[in-house]
């Protein structure tokens, strides 16, 4: 009857010389990054072991010292790269909260009032002038000799010019569209925005 192929013994001792060697090496990482002394023992029927501690004395003893890994920096105290991933790590989760925490700037749009009456709303800022639409008004003048004032008719078509005022543009969004917005004077020169626009998401007044 055929017995099964043994191993060779030559391959027991490099799997026993393989476990030594990884034992070795977790004894190493045990003691740290700095240097250490670790002791190789060879038994009297020839077993060996690695320790971090004396060997017994009925064996064979050799100490073998080893140095640990160098820091990338040696004047910097252990862990220092963990300490600033930490640190990086708090001020992101600080700057994240005073982001959630901080008011959002309310969004402004302008009132625009022009010499002859006229009062519009633009959001971009009003203009410097704008041209008559042909309305007659009246307008206040005076006498800067007599100091009396007087009313007198303006140019229909002349340049009219305008001042603007800073408003909030839930504001100057409900004075555009509200429903008594036709009669005052001025209002076709409010800012208006087209059904396309409005559908493309362009209307500055979306959302008041």
């Amino acid at each position: 009857m055929d017995h099964p192929t043994q191993p060779p013994r030559s391959l027991f001792r490099h799997r026993a010389l393989l476990a030594h060697a990884a034992c070795a090496g977790l004894l190493l990482l045990a003691t740290g990054a700095h240097a250490a002394s670790i002791y190789k023992c060879v038994a009297a029927d020839g077993r060996l072991a690695f320790r971090d501690t004396p060997c017994a004395a009925d064996a064979r003893q050799t100490k073998l010292n080893v140095s640990g890994l160098p820091l990338m920096d040696p004047g910097a105290p252990r862990h220092a790269a963990a300490s600033r991933t930490t640190r990086s790590s708090a001020h992101r989760r600080t700057r994240r909260r005073s982001a959630r925490k901080r008011p959002r700037k309310q969004p402004m749009s302008w009132e625009c009032r022009a010499t002859d009456g006229e009062v519009f709303y633009r959001h971009t800022g009003c203009p410097g002038s704008v041209p008559g639409d042909g309305v007659v008004r009246w307008q206040d003048g005076g006498d800067s000799s007599s100091g009396k004032r007087s009313r007198r008719r303006r140019n229909a078509w002349g340049s009219v010019s305008v001042r603007g005022v800073e408003i909030p543009r839930a504001e100057a969004c409900r004075r555009i569209h509200s429903a008594g917005a036709a009669v005052r004077d001025g209002h076709r020169r409010d800012a208006h925005v087209s059904t396309y626009d409005h559908l493309m998401g362009r209307d500055p007044c979306s959302g008041f």
